[in-house]
């Protein structure tokens, strides 16, 4: 539907705040404690204390006579990082990604947020906000998938939730990273207009519309320049131009100096050593050197007076600077009710890629008598530090960003316990070996094959793995297991944990597909609730689903550079704009699975497109009726395709979605907004958000970028 451009050019940038505390009342209180601060106290909130030695991760040391406690400082995006099992394990951010429902992600970032507070912690290291170019890079699963207004508008929802809970939420990783190697020596060369409607996306909504509390700096440079020493970025971009009035940190260790960090814009260092380990307790870059470049007038007092009091200034926004929890990282709050959302969000994350024959869901009476559970995947999970390993159901990836687990739900106990209801008999084979998976699979009605990949941070190897997956074939001859089974029994159904996308060979020799993600805790019950039908799958690929060769960017996998140095990786985002289903739709390449996709137990279908252009942006609805035999959710989606006169641009651009359950039968109107900002474009020559002063928007309806029938 094409729909004629009704408001003038005009620069577009919005603040929509709910607040306990607004920014202007915190500054006011901010300046007035600040006051009486000496320099070497102001040094001292600045830069972390302890080295990641201490309880929390990152710490800020008290001040007795201001009643200060100090700051703890904790990751993660998953849940409390080393909170030995006290506290929830929660899915991984790209499966609360799948979801596509706002609900859930509030939901989420509430619940996270209660068990930071109750802790005592003051900042949660969670979002992760980046953009997933590449389908092999490492920590993909702790963002929220290829396109930046659904990553913008999930980033909204969770530190809105996490946030009410007077925990500060720190929007991450602050800018273009984007893959592992080499993270800490390399470069993420970004266009100006791809770096604003793409890479910063997702921090312009945090800022403006979630008015988060903190950012971190990432460890690469940004077109040659660190981003711990990127006055643009920091100072000029995120600060001025945007109007962030919270604190930036470092991510651990990111930062090398202190003349070019902390005249950046930098406001905190963390962990505060030089490098890793005790003996660098106290012996940091910033600390005394501060004061020793405001006395060289390398820098100001008064860059000195604004870290401090961003940092202050968003404790009372948080409301944080009295009667604040102690620190306590072991307070019980792994509960039912925790557990339940977890297990909720994991199989409404599921996502069917494949249902041949309706084999899914399970049901006695569709002669399924006898089911064959085969691979390690489905088998108990062996914990190691920060989840090294891959041995067992794969519940999230390796290093910063996942918790200590106090239990996970393997596959096995709970299809055994479920098909008990349906008098159904389970036999299994917890191995890989593909001869034994075909053996056991031969006499069963059903065979589950479950299979698995993995990913995550740079600093540890897994499998040979360093960060980045080496490939997107799955891991333990994953491939050959399937062949096998797919061989001996003509209804077999493939599970997949894994980060995101992996080679699929087996695709047209299996009958049905779930992609199950990184599901946390509750991993086991969230599978079997859609096997079994308890749950109509509803989840939606967040990311284009392709062969590697087909995405216009990969990983590299360089010899290791010494972090901070002048040699770097070079990163060329000469993609531009064009990232996942845009580069797909301009090469006019046809993807595995497109972003959005996701089928249901039940039809839908689509009807009554309507759009009116108003002064706050374009209104748009859509009837979906569930044509189905069953209840079920559907994500109604909303493409976007902006007027001729915006030159060299992606053909369709996804600016809204909605999620809504409908009985067999029922119809719903959706109602979407699409803002005057998802509206614009950004003009370079300006460096300003505008809307088109003329020319026609056309605007799709459907359920997936390659599904758009209205």
């Amino acid at each position: 539907m094409r729909l004629s451009t009704a408001l003038s050019t005009v620069a577009i940038l919005f603040a929509s705040k709910t607040l306990a505390m607004s920014w202007e009342e915190a500054d006011k209180k901010a300046r007035k404690w600040c006051e009486d601060l000496t320099n070497e106290e102001k040094i001292a909130i600045v830069t972390g204390r302890e080295n990641m030695t201490g309880v929390c991760v990152g710490s800020i040391d008290p001040i007795e006579r201001k009643g200060f406690k100090g700051l703890c400082l904790q990751d993660g995006p998953a849940g409390v990082r080393f909170a030995n099992g006290t506290a929830t394990s929660w899915q991984a951010a790209i499966n609360t990604a799948a979801t596509f429902d706002r609900t859930l992600l509030y939901k989420v970032g509430e619940a996270q947020g209660n068990e930071f507070y109750q802790r005592g912690i003051n900042v949660a290291l969670a979002p992760a906000m980046n953009i997933q170019r590449a389908p092999a890079a490492g920590r993909i699963w702790e963002s929220y998938g290829e396109d930046p207004f659904l990553a913008g508008q999930y980033g909204i929802q969770f530190i809105k939730g996490m946030q009410s809970k007077g925990v500060i939420a720190t929007a991450k990783h602050y800018i273009g990273n984007d893959q592992e190697n080499n993270r800490g020596a390399s470069s993420s060369n970004i266009p100006e207009q791809a770096l604003w409607e793409v890479y910063m996306e997702p921090f312009y909504r945090a800022v403006n519309d979630a008015s988060v509390d903190s950012i971190m700096a990432a460890y690469n440079a940004v077109n040659g320049t660190y981003s711990v020493q990127n006055k643009r970025l920091l100072t000029d971009y995120l600060k001025d131009k945007l109007g962030f009035q919270g604190f930036v940190m470092s991510d651990w260790w990111a930062i090398y100096d202190v003349e070019k960090s902390f005249g950046a814009g930098m406001d905190m260092n963390m962990p505060g050593g030089k490098y890793w380990g005790p003996n660098y307790i106290g012996n940091s870059f910033w600390g005394e050197h501060i004061q020793e470049c405001i006395d060289k007038d390398i820098f100001p007092q008064e860059r000195l007076d604004d870290a401090v009091l961003r940092i202050i200034r968003s404790l009372y926004k948080a409301e944080q600077m009295e009667d604040y929890p102690e620190v306590n990282l072991y307070v019980e709050t792994n509960t039912k009710e925790n557990a339940a959302l977890n297990r909720k969000v994991g199989a409404d994350s599921n996502v069917l890629l494949k249902n041949e024959d309706g084999i899914l869901p399970i049901k006695k009476a569709n002669k399924i008598k006898k089911i064959a559970v085969i691979g390690k995947d489905s088998m108990p999970t062996k914990f190691c530090s920060d989840l090294g390993c891959a041995d067992g159901t794969l519940p999230l990836g390796w290093g910063s960003g996942t918790t200590d687990f106090r239990y996970i739900v393997d596959p096995l106990s709970a299809i055994t316990k479920r098909a008990k209801k349906e008098d159904i008999e389970v036999v299994s084979y917890g191995k890989d070996d593909a001869k034994g998976g075909a053996e056991a699979a031969k006499d069963a009605d059903l065979a589950i094959v479950f299979v698995q990949a993995d990913s995550g941070e740079e600093y540890v190897t897994v499998e040979g793995n360093k960060g980045d997956r080496q490939n997107l074939d799955l891991w333990h001859d994953g491939n050959e297991l399937i062949d096998a089974v797919a061989s001996a029994n003509k209804n077999t159904i493939v599970v997949i944990h894994a980060p995101g996308p992996v080679n699929v060979p087996f695709l047209d020799k299996v009958k049905g597909i779930v992609f199950a993600g990184m599901p946390g805790q509750e991993s086991g019950n969230a599978i079997t609730d859609v096997l079994f039908g308890d749950v109509n799958p509803s989840g939606h690929l967040p990311y284009t689903w392709a062969p590697r060769e087909d995405y216009p960017t990969d990983v590299k996998y360089d010899a290791a550079l010494p972090g901070g140095g002048e040699e770097k990786t070079q990163y060329d985002y000469d993609e531009g704009l064009f990232v996942g289903y845009r580069w797909f739709d301009k090469k006019g390449i046809e993807p595995t699975f497109a972003f959005g996709y996701g089928l249901s137990y039940t039809t839908f279908e689509y009807s009554g497109l309507k759009v009116e252009m108003k002064e706050d942006g374009l209104h748009v609805s859509v009837t979906v009726t569930n044509t189905g035999s069953v209840a079920g959710a559907a994500v109604p989606m909303i493409f976007l395709s902006f007027p001729d006169v915006v030159k060299d641009y992606p053909s369709r651009l996804f600016k809204g979605f909605d999620k809504m359950m409908l009985e067999a039968g029922e119809s719903k109107t959706s109602k979407i907004l699409i803002d005057n900002h998802d509206l614009s474009y950004f003009d370079v020559e300006l460096m300003e958000f505008v809307k088109p002063a003329e020319g026609e928007y056309t605007v799709f309806a459907g359920s997936n970028a390659r599904d758009l029938p209205l």
